[in-house]
């Protein structure tokens, strides 16, 4: 597998090969990402489509280096989009109960309750940090902000989770 930087330049040049090692590379990490924000399997997946769509479209845009926190970006303008389109607490028309992974489902719920109080921009930090293992200078250049910021809010959440675990529960003050 390439490395970012000979997967940049061999998309550039419209390489097929370089797509498909992208997708391979990329792909699990966006769905993850996409499956934090937005709770319908079918739909996340969609999105993480539609991420990969808009990227090689303005692969052009993208600075060598900067792959990575260039497709969190279009995942999370994506995943804004697809949030506008559906109803909050929405179940999926298909919904049914599958045993199959139950751990990991309800493992994801947990985490998804446990940082859902959170702000917008520090459970956005906290998902780009420790569910997709993104470092502070990447998560900086995807959220658009200084790295002094992020490394504030990703502080800030911390602390806010840490003191909410050590309650017992979670506080829904701002």
């Amino acid at each position: 597998m390439p490395n970012e930087d000979a997967l940049f330049e061999q998309l550039k040049m419209n390489d097929a090969s370089a797509l498909d090692a992208l997708i391979r590379q990329y792909y699990p990490h966006i769905l993850q990402y996409c499956r934090c924000h937005i709770k319908n399997m079918d739909e996340a997946e969609d999105a993480a489509q539609d991420t990969f769509i808009k990227a090689i479209r303005h692969i052009d845009h993208v600075h060598k280096g900067k792959l990575k926190p260039f497709l969190y970006k279009v995942a999370t303008n994506v995943c804004i989009d697809y949030g506008r389109r559906t109803r909050p607490g929405e179940l999926p028309e298909n919904f049914s109960y599958c045993e199959t992974g139950f751990k990991e489902v309800e493992a994801e719920i947990d985490f998804n309750a446990t940082i859902e109080h959170l702000p917008q921009k520090q459970k956005e930090v906290i998902i780009l940090r420790f569910v997709s293992g993104l470092k502070v200078r990447e998560i900086s250049e995807v959220m658009a902000e200084p790295m002094r910021t992020t490394q504030s809010r990703l502080r800030a959440a911390l602390k806010r989770l840490k003191k909410d675990f050590e309650k017992g529960g979670t506080s829904n003050e701002p």
